[in-house]
C-alpha cells in the first residue's frame, strides 16, 4: 500500500520496478490493467487494488475532526471511510477505521496547563467520551497512542487530521480587542510551526500514511443573526432567560451589529491565515518526501453557511437556547461524568455548561457531507492517477529492494 495517495515525482519503488522489468513484461501488465479498468468501468479500486489486507484509515484532532454533535454514523471521517469502502473499493477490499480525535484536543498540551494538571494529579494520557471538550490527550499523545494499537504501524494507509484552533483559542480569532498583530502570532505559532512538527511525527510514526490536514471555517459573518449570536453568549453563562429581553433592545442591537462587523472580520483572517500557515506546514514537510504524502483540504463552509446565518452548516440552538444536535442529551450525561475524575478544568466554574454546549457552532449533518465531499475531491484524483500504476506493481510479484524497505522504516 505503499504510495497509494502519490502524485508527482516518481517514487523509489517505482523506478526500481521501472528498472527491473522488461520492456514485454510491462506491455502485458499495461494490457492487463487497461482490460481491468475497462471491465470496471474505471471505477477505481474495483479490481485495481486487490490486496487481501484491509485499508486502514486513521482520523486524529480537535472537535472539527471528532465531529462534535454528530452521531458515529454521520461523522465526515467515516462518510470518506463508507465512500472508499463502497464506491472506490466497490466492496471488494475491506477497510478498517480508527478515530483518536476528541473535543478540545490541542497540537500538543501547552506547558502551563501541563504543569497544572501534573499538580493535581490528573493523567493527561487518559482518554474519555470525545464529546467532552477537554484538551488531552492531546493530538501527538493520540497519534503515540494508535501507533501501539496496530499491529503494523506501516499498514495504516490513510490519516485524516485537523488541528490548531484549540490552541490559538476560539475567543482569541473573534475578540476584536485581541491585536492582530497577537493573533497573527498565534496562528503561525501553532498552525504553522506546530503543526509542522504534527505532521512530521505523524508521517514518520505511520511512514506509509498519506495524510489529510483539513481547514477551518469561519465562525462569525456578518450574515450572522445578531440575536442568535446573542442569546449564545447569554446561554452560555446562564443568564437568566427571562432578562434576555435585555439583548434585544435597539441600542443592544447597534452594538451587537457593530461587534458582529468586527467579529466576522476577524474570522476571514483567522480562515486566510490559518490556511496559509496550514499550507506552509505542508509543503515544508512534504518537501522531505520524493512524492507528495500530504494533502490540504480547505473548508466548504463559507460566510453565508456560517454559524447563525440563514443557510447555516453549523448546529445552533433549538427554541429554548438549548443545542440542537444529535449529541446533547449524551453530553448531559458524559460530561459531568468525566469532569468529576478531572481535577483541571481550563473553564473553571463554566467548564460542565461549556461541556453540554459544545456542539454550537460546530458542523450539522449538512456540514459534514459538506467536509466529506471536500475530501473526496482531493482525494479522488490521486486516487485514479494511481490506478495503473498500482496494478502494474501488484502484478509484478516482485518484492521492494532491501535499500528502499529499509530507508522507509527508518522513519518508523
Amino acid at each position: 500500500a505503499r504510495g497509494f495517495f502519490r502524485g508527482g515525482r516518481a517514487c523509489p519503488e517505482e523506478r526500481w520496478v521501472m528498472n527491473n522489468v522488461s520492456r514485454r513484461q510491462f506491455l502485458s501488465l499495461l494490457g492487463t490493467a487497461a482490460a481491468s479498468i475497462a471491465v470496471t468501468r474505471f471505477v477505481p479500486g474495483a479490481s485495481a487494488f486487490s490486496e487481501t489486507r484491509p485499508f486502514e484509515i486513521l482520523a486524529v484532532g480537535d472537535s472539527l475532526m471528532s465531529a462534535q454533535g454528530l452521531r458515529p454514523e454521520n461523522k465526515f471521517s467515516w462518510l470518506v471511510k463508507e465512500w472508499i469502502e463502497k464506491e472506490v473499493f466497490a466492496g471488494r477490499r475491506a477497510v478498517n477505521y480508527k478515530s483518536k480525535a476528541h473535543s478540545g484536543a490541542r497540537i500538543r498540551l501547552h506547558e502551563d496547563e501541563a504543569a497544572k494538571m501534573r499538580e493535581l494529579g490528573d493523567d493527561e494520557r487518559r482518554f474519555h467520551h470525545p464529546e467532552i471538550n477537554i484538551s488531552f490527550p492531546c493530538i501527538g499523545t493520540q497519534l503515540e497512542t494508535a501507533r501501539g494499537e496496530y499491529d503494523d504501524p506501516a499498514a495504516v494507509d490513510l490519516i485524516l487530521l485537523s488541528g490548531g484552533i484549540t490552541d490559538v483559542l476560539v475567543a482569541n480569532v473573534v475578540n476584536p480587542f485581541v491585536k492582530k498583530h497577537r493573533l497573527l502570532e498565534l496562528i503561525g505559532q501553532y498552525c504553522n510551526a506546530g503543526m509542522t512538527s504534527l505532521l512530521k511525527k505523524t508521517t514518520s510514526s505511520f511512514p506509509n500514511a498519506s495524510v489529510v490536514v483539513v481547514g477551518y471555517f469561519p465562525v462569525i459573518s456578518t450574515q450572522s443573526d445578531t440575536d442568535k449570536i446573542s442569546r449564545y453568549l447569554f446561554k452560555a453563562v446562564k443568564f437568566p432567560h427571562p432578562l434576555q429581553f435585555g439583548i434585544a433592545n435597539p441600542f443592544s442591537k447597534q452594538f451587537m451589529k457593530v461587534l458582529r462587523k468586527k467579529m466576522a472580520q476577524r474570522s476571514e483572517l483567522w480562515v486566510a491565515e490559518s490556511n496559509r500557515a496550514f499550507q506552509k506546514a505542508i509543503a515544508s514537510v512534504n518537501q522531505g518526501f520524493e512524492t507528495d504524502r500530504i494533502f490540504f483540504v480547505p473548508t466548504p463552509i463559507t460566510a453565508e453557511t456560517c454559524f447563525a446565518t440563514k443557510r447555516t452548516m453549523l448546529w445552533d440552538t433549538n427554541n429554548d437556547n438549548l443545542p440542537s444536535d444529535e449529541m446533547y442529551a449524551t453530553r448531559k450525561v458524559e460530561c459531568g461524568k468525566a469532569l468529576a475524575e478531572i481535577n483541571y478544568h481550563h473553564y473553571g466554574k463554566l467548564a460542565l455548561r461549556m461541556c453540554e454546549l459544545a456542539a454550537i457552532g460546530h458542523p450539522n449533518l449538512e456540514g459534514s457531507i459538506a467536509y466529506a465531499d471536500a475530501i473526496k475531491k482531493v482525494v479522488e484524483p490521486v486516487l485514479r492517477a494511481g490506478n495503473v500504476e498500482r496494478l502494474a506493481a501488484g502484478s509484478v510479484g516482485m518484492s521492494r529492494p532491501r535499500a528502499v524497505s529499509g530507508a522507509l522504516s527508518r522513519n518508523d
